[in-house]
């Protein structure tokens, strides 16, 4: 089952080559017995550790059309009169089902793969990467080649590199995405925003459409109601575009997850329109409501105060913005506050303390994880890593509470002069009053001079 991916890079080429051909990423080390029986014979009957046999490493890195010594000055003699502004190489990615590939079998892939794509006018750099959990290939290609003309990198270039890469994998017998996914991968802010715990603005755009479209019969009453929430709708070719109040930038609804397409939408309507016409309309029952009371009706009042349950929804798209960016602030400091009260983290002090306990905590699993890592890139047999993958995964489950707390420590501290400043002008303003007056007097008399 293996997944492709190919990006530009505008970077220097040489520094992609250091990656691609990273000799720590690439290399494998092999045991074998001395060429001297007697040495060998000697090793065995006294039981000697395998450090008593001779190494050798094995490096997955092949060039096609160069060499991996002289592949830096062959592209970049190919690149000669390209500004550095503009795309210098492509970084091509080919990534196997953990398990199932050895090393060599997934190198003489990404070999052939190679071939049959850019082979025919381009140098590339083949490397496979045996350092994590999964061996995948890396592919270095310069964006112009022997004939001077640059690489189109498109959809239709990407779709043959898939469907290479699927061919070549049913001859080698192995696993392959017969149905992908229609579903989009998160964008990587909002990657970066669940691990920090903070709402994005793609979540607030999807429970807006499905507050909506919960309620409306007809696409166009859908729409009217998404502008009156403050809200653009723009079609840029064929796909539709939606943009908030207030940002700069359009969301395609395409790429917001699985049931937010047009067409999606359009279905989840009339979906609304046909359950309406069938469904009877039962009669008005008074029932007897017990009022809230306590922590539970407190709960209520600040949900009512932070717009989380509004009475009316405001035709104001500005103050309805205001309310939407407010919310996830009080979600964020509500947070925040919770964690602090749970460690009782009073000063800056205890803060910094805290933050370097987690640190501690982290840079211990991490060099276990390494370890891991390390043992399972000498081994072949899929069932004997399954055990260390499976520790690995569990090492992995427990760092994302503690890189959480991590991050939200050095959110607070980056907060708090801030803070600080806000609280000094609130509690003292005669004092801050004073210094402006100071400041106006200074400035006055530099002018008169």
């Amino acid at each position: 089952m293996a997944t492709t991916k190919i990006w530009d890079v505008s970077a220097y080429v040489s520094k992609l080559l250091a990656y691609v051909a990273n000799k720590n990423k690439t290399t494998m080390e092999l045991e074998v017995k001395s060429d001297n029986k007697a040495e060998n014979l000697a090793a065995e009957i006294l039981g000697l550790p395998p450090e008593h046999f001779l190494h050798e490493e094995k490096k997955f890195v092949t060039g096609i059309n160069c060499t991996p010594e002289n592949a830096n000055e062959v592209m970049l003699a190919l690149l000669e009169g390209v500004d550095s502004s503009d795309i210098q190489a492509y970084h091509g990615y080919q990534s196997f089902k953990p398990g199932e590939v050895t090393p060599d079998v997934a190198h003489a892939i990404g070999i052939q793969l190679a071939n049959e794509l850019w082979g025919e006018d381009f140098p590339i750099i083949v490397a496979t990467h045996i350092d994590r959990g999964h061996v995948h290939n890396h592919f270095c290609i310069p964006a112009t080649g022997f004939s001077g003309k640059r690489y189109h990198d498109c959809n239709a270039t990407y779709q043959l590199m898939r469907k290479t890469s699927d061919r070549l994998c049913r001859e080698y017998g192995l696993s392959v995405i017969e149905n992908p996914s229609k579903d989009r991968s998160k964008h990587i802010a909002e990657v970066h925003a669940e691990k920090k715990g903070i709402p994005t603005m793609r979540d607030q755009i999807r429970a807006d459409i499905d507050a909506v479209a919960r309620r409306e019969f007809t696409i166009k009453n859908f729409y009217n109601r998404m502008r009156s929430l403050g809200y653009t709708f723009e079609r840029r070719g064929d796909f539709l575009r939606i943009k908030p109040y207030g940002y700069n930038m359009f969301f395609r609804l395409d790429k917001l997850g699985a049931g937010y397409t047009e067409e999606d939408i359009e279905a989840r309507i009339k979906k609304n329109a046909i359950e309406r016409q069938w469904t009877p309309i039962p009669f008005y029952q008074p029932t007897l409501r017990e009022k809230p009371k306590g922590l539970y009706a407190l709960y209520l009042h600040y949900c009512y105060l932070l717009g989380v349950i509004p009475k009316v929804i405001p035709k104001n798209p500005e103050a309805y913005a205001a309310i939407k960016e407010d919310v996830r602030r009080a979600r964020m400091y509500s947070e925040q506050a919770k964690f602090l009260g749970k460690y009782f983290l009073d000063t800056k002090d205890d803060l910094i303390q805290h933050a370097l306990k987690v640190r501690a905590q982290m840079d211990v699993l991490y060099k276990e994880r390494q370890k891991l890592r390390n043992k399972m890139r000498w081994m072949k047999n899929p069932d004997e890593m399954q055990p260390i993958r499976d520790q690995i995964f569990a090492i992995s489950d427990k760092l994302k509470p503690l890189r959480k707390e991590y991050a939200m420590c050095k959110d607070i501290y980056d907060r708090s002069d801030d803070i600080e400043k806000t609280v000094e002008r609130v509690e003292f303003p005669q004092l801050v009053e004073q210094e402006r007056q100071k400041a106006a007097l200074k400035k006055n008399g530099r002018e008169e001079r």
